[in-house]
C-alpha cells in the first residue's frame, strides 16, 4: 500500500498541480503525478509484441507507457498478447504447435499507436504534440475513455483547469463508476480561480469526493480531496480533520494529508500539533512530486521561504517539472528575488509559451520592476490562453500596467492597455474613464 501510493497517488498544479493506473486503468504520462505518472516497474510481457497493424512503430520501454498493456478488457488483451504472423506452415503444423489469437484491429491499433505518442510527448513535455495525439485518439475511439482522461492530465500539467475539468467530465460520461475520475474533478474544482460560483464549485468537490469514497473506500486521497473540499467551503472542524486522518490511517506514508492536517490546525490554532504534522509532511516528501504538492500547501499559507527550501530539492531530480517551476518562481517573486524568478519561469515558458499561469506571474515580476514593455508582453502571450474565469484578473493587470504608463509618462502605450483590459472587463466602469485621460495626454 505503502508503494502504491508513493509513486501512483500523486500529483502539479499544476498543478498542477498526479494514482495507479489513474488514467481510466493505465499510465497517460510523468508530468502529472496525481492523475497518470510512471509506474514502477515493467508492465509489458517479455513476448508481447506490437501487432502487424503498427509494424515499425517502436515500443516505448518506459514503465507503463504503453496503456494497451496495463487495461483489462478483451479488445486491449488483444492488442497485448498479439503476435507476428509467421511464415505459413502447413494445417496440421498450424493445429499442434500455434493457438488462435485474435487479431487487433486496425483502429484499435492506430488508437494505442496515439495514445503512446501522446504519452511519450507528455512526458518530454512537448505539450501541443501530446494534445494533437489524444485529440486524434478520440476521433478514432470516442467511447474509449483513456484519451479524454489523458487531455484532462495534460491540461492539469499546463494548470488549464477549465479544459481539465471538461475533460474529467467527459471522461465520468463515458466511465461513471469510475472513483479515481471523480477524485479528478473535485481536485480540478478546488483549485483557487476566479470563478463568479466557487461557492458551487466548492460543494461540488465535496460530492465528487464522497462520491469516490463510496465507490473505493480504501483510496487515501479519496478522503484527502474530501477534506480539502471541506476546508475550502468554511469547514475546518472534526469531519475535516477526520478525512486528512483517515488519509494517513490508510497510507502512513502519504506526506499530502499531513501537510493539508498541519495547514488545517495551525488555522485551529493548533501551533504545535501544526507544526509536528507539517514536519512529518516534509519527512515522508521523498520524491519530486509529492515534495511540489506539500510546497504548494506551504504556499497557501504564504510561507514561500519554507516552500523553496523544498521546491529547490525538487528540481534538482526533475528541473524541468511545470508545477515546481512555477511555484518556485512564485515563490521567489514574493520574496522579491527577482532575478531568480525571472529565469526560473523563463524556464517554464520552454514547454509552454503561451500558458496562462506562468505569463501572468511574469508579468507581475516585470511590472513590480517597472518593465512594462516586457509585462505587457506577457500579458498578451498570456492572453492567448485565459479561460473565462480569469478574464476579469487579467483585467486587472492590463488596468495596473496602464496606471504604469501613465506615471512614465507613455499615454500610447497606456492608452492601449486600457482598451485591451476593457475588453477583457467590459462592465469595470473605472476602466473609460483613465482611458479618456490617456486620450487627453
Amino acid at each position: 500500500m505503502t508503494d502504491w501510493s508513493i509513486k501512483q497517488n500523486i500529483f502539479l498544479l499544476t498543478c498542477f498541480l498526479l494514482l495507479g493506473s489513474l488514467a481510466i486503468g493505465q499510465d497517460l504520462g510523468s508530468s502529472n503525478k496525481l492523475f497518470g505518472g510512471k509506474k514502477s516497474g515493467k508492465t509489458e510481457s517479455k513476448t508481447a509484441k506490437k501487432a502487424p497493424a503498427v509494424k515499425g512503430k517502436r515500443t516505448s520501454s518506459r514503465p507503463g507507457s504503453s496503456v494497451s498493456k496495463t487495461r483489462s478488457d478483451p479488445q486491449k488483451e488483444a492488442s497485448s498478447k498479439s503476435v507476428k504472423i509467421a511464415p505459413s506452415k502447413s494445417s496440421a503444423d498450424t493445429k499442434t504447435t500455434v493457438k488462435k489469437t485474435p487479431l487487433v484491429t486496425a483502429s484499435t491499433a492506430r488508437y494505442e499507436e496515439l495514445i503512446d505518442d501522446g504519452n511519450s510527448a507528455r512526458d518530454n513535455r512537448n505539450y501541443a504534440v501530446a494534445e494533437t495525439a489524444y485529440k486524434r485518439a478520440i476521433l478514432v475511439k470516442p467511447k474509449d475513455s483513456r484519451a479524454v482522461f489523458g487531455l484532462g492530465n495534460l491540461y492539469s500539467d499546463q494548470q488549464r483547469w477549465e479544459d481539465a475539468g471538461d475533460a474529467y467530465r467527459k471522461a465520468l460520461q463515458l466511465e461513471p463508476a469510475n472513483a479515481v475520475a471523480h477524485i479528478a474533478l473535485s481536485y480540478v474544482l478546488s483549485q483557487p480561480i476566479s470563478a463568479p460560483n466557487l461557492s458551487e464549485r466548492y460543494e461540488e468537490a465535496e460530492v465528487l469526493a464522497r462520491r469516490a469514497i463510496e465507490l473505493a473506500g480504501t483510496n487515501p486521497l479519496a478522503f484527502d480531496q474530501l477534506g480539502v473540499s471541506l476546508e475550502l467551503r468554511g469547514l475546518i472542524g472534526e469531519e475535516t480533520e477526520q478525512a486528512y486522518r483517515r488519509a494517513i490511517v490508510l497510507d502512513p506514508a502519504f506526506a499530502l494529508p499531513y501537510a493539508h492536517l498541519g495547514r488545517l490546525l495551525r488555522r485551529r490554532g493548533l501551533t504545535q500539533e501544526s507544526a509536528a504534522a507539517y514536519k512529518k509532511a516534509v519527512e515522508l516528501s521523498r520524491d519530486a512530486a509529492t515534495m511540489i504538492l506539500v510546497a504548494d500547501v506551504m504556499q497557501s499559507e504564504q510561507r514561500f521561504a519554507e516552500s523553496e527550501q523544498l521546491l529547490q530539492k525538487a528540481l534538482k531530480s526533475d528541473p524541468k517539472n511545470p508545477a515546481g517551476l512555477h511555484l518556485l518562481g512564485r515563490a521567489l517573486t514574493a520574496q522579491e528575488k527577482y532575478f531568480d524568478a525571472e529565469r526560473v519561469l523563463r524556464t517554464s515558458l520552454d514547454s509552454n509559451p503561451n500558458g496562462y499561469v506562468v505569463n501572468s506571474l511574469l508579468a507581475s515580476l516585470y511590472t513590480r520592476q517597472n518593465r512594462f514593455d516586457l509585462a505587457e508582453n506577457a500579458l498578451l502571450r498570456a492572453l492567448v490562453t485565459v479561460s473565462p474565469f480569469e478574464k476579469r484578473s487579467l483585467a486587472q493587470q492590463f488596468e495596473m500596467l496602464g496606471d504604469g504608463y501613465m506615471k512614465a509618462g507613455k499615454d500610447q502605450n497606456a492608452e492601449r492597455s486600457y482598451r485591451q483590459a476593457i475588453q477583457l472587463d467590459p462592465e469595470n466602469a473605472s476602466l473609460s474613464v483613465k482611458l479618456t485621460q490617456a486620450q487627453r495626454g
